[in-house]
């Protein structure tokens, strides 16, 4: 037992080490790769009691999973199970909610497609003023539907070209830090400058340490 034990340690400590530094790729891309994303917020919340409340895997390659040190339970709300659509923006607010009266950093990592499909919830964390940090992961697709489009279409010798139809979500852009202050919370960005994202995280931790809930919107790579 201690044998495998070790065997273990020694290649989860190998695979930390390659996920770092596959990390550094595409590190001053933009749009900003969600490896940076996830490096950088863990840069700023690493020293608090925080939780993340948002499915990651696959809809952000897991980075938080692979780069983040895990060690309490409530540290991952975990996948949701049965994947309905417009999940993920709710679920996050009900365990900000539930994580409110710990006073921890509730974090949630939202995919934009999902939010679009109940908004609403937005005012809900502004009018009850729940605590929770919105990172947008703003690829401007429902990108999971674009590879499995793009998939089949290639298996099926029909060209990719038309796979963007029905899945991107461009022409217009949303605006999602203006979606959020209309909604009545504070809302920062869009942010493409892999610069500006360390500072715009810090200012919004900052807001949502005083109770209030805050979004900051980052225009990502698409994975």
């Amino acid at each position: 037992m201690q044998a495998r034990g070790a065997k273990l340690a020694e290649a989860s400590k190998a695979a930390r080490e390659r996920d770092i530094e596959l990390a550094a790729y595409g590190w001053d891309a933009s749009p900003i790769s969600t490896a940076r994303v996830s490096a950088e917020l863990w840069n700023q919340i690493k020293n608090e009691d925080w939780s993340l409340v948002s499915d990651v895997n696959p809809f952000f390659s897991s980075w938080p999973l692979r780069l983040w040190d895990f060690r309490k339970h409530y540290q991952y709300l975990g996948e949701h199970g049965a994947y309905g659509i417009g999940y993920g923006a709710p679920s996050a607010v009900g365990a900000a909610l539930a994580n409110r009266k710990h006073g921890r950093l509730t974090v949630n990592i939202q995919c934009d497609g999902d939010l679009n499909y109940a908004p609403g919830v937005l005012w809900t964390a502004a009018h009850h003023r729940i605590p929770l940090l919105t990172i947008m992961h703003n690829n401007r697709a429902y990108h999971q539907e674009a590879m499995y489009l793009s998939d089949m279409a290639a298996r099926a010798n029909r060209g990719i070209e038309n796979f963007s139809v029905g899945t991107g979500i461009n022409d217009p852009n949303i605006d999602y830090a203006m979606m959020a202050k209309a909604y009545g919370m504070y809302g920062k960005g869009p942010i493409s400058d892999p610069k500006d994202l360390g500072p715009a995280l810090k200012d919004a931790i900052e807001v949502v340490k005083r109770g209030e809930p805050a979004l900051i919107d980052v225009v990502t790579q698409p994975r």
